[in-house]
């Protein structure tokens, strides 16, 4: 548990510490006429940049997860509208419970990443790329399949506040099995190594908890269930030694071009911000 508060403590400053460097960069020469976009994610600055006009934006990590994204927007945004944040939706679009945070925006399905993935050409990419096209379809609903099954401990966690720690779970041999092309989580193993690595949770996980969480929250909605990260390292596992779960994200983004976020909520929710408050930071299509 102190070791838990000593990180949030250390969230609470870098947000502290990003309030004020951000208000500084407004109010220079340069940054008076730019408007901040605010992301959860490392990962989230290799993405959105290519989709926003470079001299008129600037994409900023904020560390500390959704909470500390919500608190650094929402002090901002009592002083300047020059300022917005995107943030993975996680359950919210399952839950139909949106925090009332002016200026945040959320992603089409459960994450970025899911969301690139509900793309067909993006799809098509990556199988054509591992020479799995042929087989897209079948390995597709196994990952999911499978992925759904870490979402709904996710979830379960979420809703019970039970600090299940999943940083850093890796999904090899010890976690999963490959037989005849599929892949299939060890359940009992995966439920005993979260509760293990687990030293601050409030209850232990177990399959019965979880099956009658299953069953009480089924949805077929694989998208807005499921973690991107998750399904990518199940993918990654299937492709094998051809390629390592970074180089698959990698690839991932580069499949997602501008076209494809066209297309995404995401976008239009944007673009309508920028003309009702007089911005120009989207760019067009090629």
């Amino acid at each position: 548990m102190k070791m838990e508060k000593n990180r949030s403590l250390i969230n609470q400053i870098d947000a502290q510490s990003k309030i004020v460097e951000e208000l500084l960069t407004l109010k220079n020469d340069v940054g008076n006429s730019l408007v901040l976009i605010l992301v959860e994610g490392e990962d989230d600055c290799r993405i959105y940049p290519k989709f926003f006009k470079q001299d008129s934006t600037r994409v900023e990590f904020i560390p500390g997860g959704k909470c500390q994204l919500i608190n650094v927007l929402s002090a901002l945004t009592a002083i300047t509208n020059q300022v917005i944040g995107i943030s993975d939706a996680d359950f919210l679009h399952l839950e139909k419970n949106y925090p009332d945070v002016t200026n945040l925006f959320y992603t089409d399905y459960h994450d970025i990443e899911m969301t690139m993935l509900s793309f067909d050409p993006v799809h098509d990419n990556l199988f054509a790329e591992y020479r799995m096209l042929d087989k897209r379809s079948e390995i597709w609903q196994n990952i999911m399949q499978q992925s759904s099954y870490l979402a709904y401990i996710r979830w379960y966690n979420e809703k019970n506040n039970c600090q299940i720690n999943f940083s850093g779970l890796k999904y090899g041999d010890k976690l999963t099995e490959i037989s005849k092309g599929k892949i299939s989580f060890k359940n009992q193993a995966l439920l005993q190594t979260l509760n293990i690595r687990s030293k601050d949770k409030t209850e232990e996980l177990t399959e019965t908890n979880i099956n009658d969480f299953i069953t009480d929250n089924k949805t077929a909605d694989g998208l807005n269930l499921c973690n991107g990260h998750d399904t990518i390292a199940l993918l990654a596992l299937i492709v094998g030694s051809l390629v390592s779960y970074k180089e698959l994200c990698r690839h991932l983004r580069l499949s997602f071009t501008i076209k494809e976020f066209l297309q995404t909520k995401l976008y239009l929710q944007l673009s309508d911000w920028q003309t009702r408050n007089g911005y120009n930071i989207l760019k067009n299509a090629v």
